[in-house]
């Protein structure tokens, strides 16, 4: 077994056990508490940063360091990419409302994000600690073994785990993101960029469409055809510009023996095995 393998392997183990820690208690333990809703989602994430993050951090201590270079990008690539997270919504919109015809069933997930507690996580806390460690994290551990290796394998694992929270349809939304972000982090080396990024993400894809369903359905159709310009925008930027933004000059998104690297590490199989699990086990619960 290689480098790179043990390396993403113990990575995914990590990232594992971290969520593992916070699916057993938001779902077996947290519901037989004598608490309430917020107390129970506020342990939910202290059990998620606190002793998952530790654990994570525990198992992928002994693995050596990347190092992560400071550089600079031209404005106009950060935002091409802004304009590529509206291209990720469009595509996840579609994707939703073809298996919605297909199945019969509404696959949208409600969630009021106008609560002040929904507010603090979608804009300030999910952002900073998400990008920490799918981000950060991540690229101390596998840059050093090539940036297109960590840019798939941080994305997927990002992906995956968010079909547990928000639904298996939206694994394409949180891919796509988590590509953008992996890619400015490589080029930049600064992780508030990704952070500020994923902010805007959630403030234009949940907070503002909530706000504009609020006002009137006429707010709300007027705000989806601005967002579906801006996806089409970022699409024909993507497509005109791709050489320039593209890794060392090569318009390749991924190399083929990187992709099968990751999918085929035994630690992200497990990985993939457990968050399945997790996800028949809620739904099954609240059917």
């Amino acid at each position: 077994m290689n480098e790179r393998t043990t390396t993403l392997r113990t990575v995914a183990l990590g990232i594992a056990a971290m969520f593992a820690v916070y699916w057993v208690y938001s779902l077996q333990i947290a519901p037989r508490l004598p608490i309430g809703d917020p107390a129970r989602s506020l342990t939910a994430l202290l059990s998620l940063y606190g002793l998952g993050l530790g654990l994570f951090l525990l198992i992928i201590k002994g693995l050596p360091n990347s190092e992560i270079v400071p550089g600079k990008i031209p404005f106009s690539t950060v935002a091409i990419c802004f304009l590529l997270q509206f291209t990720a919504l469009m595509a996840m919109s579609i994707l939703v409302n073809m298996i919605s015809i297909a199945t019969g069933k509404d696959m949208n997930i409600e969630v009021d994000a106008l609560k002040p507690v929904n507010l603090f996580l979608l804009l300030i806390f999910n952002p900073v600690a998400e990008e920490f460690v799918f981000r950060w994290l991540f690229a101390k551990k596998l840059l050093r073994r090539g940036q297109r290796f960590y840019i798939f394998a941080s994305s997927l694992c990002f992906a995956i785990v968010h079909s547990v929270s928000i639904g298996l349809p939206q694994v394409l939304y949180t891919f796509l993101l988590g590509l953008i972000w992996s890619y400015l982090l490589v080029r930049t080396g600064m992780l508030w960029i990704p952070i500020v990024l994923h902010a805007l993400s959630n403030l234009f894809g949940g907070i503002l469409p909530s706000l504009m369903q609020n006002l009137s359905e006429t707010a709300l159709g007027i705000y989806s055809m601005g967002m579906m310009l801006l996806a089409l925008g970022g699409l024909v930027c993507f497509l005109v510009f791709k050489k320039r933004i593209a890794l060392d000059g090569e318009r390749k998104v991924f190399k083929g023996a990187d992709i099968k690297a990751v999918l085929g590490n035994p630690g992200i199989l497990l990985y993939i095995a457990l968050t399945i699990g997790m996800y028949v086990l809620k739904n099954t619960m609240m059917a």
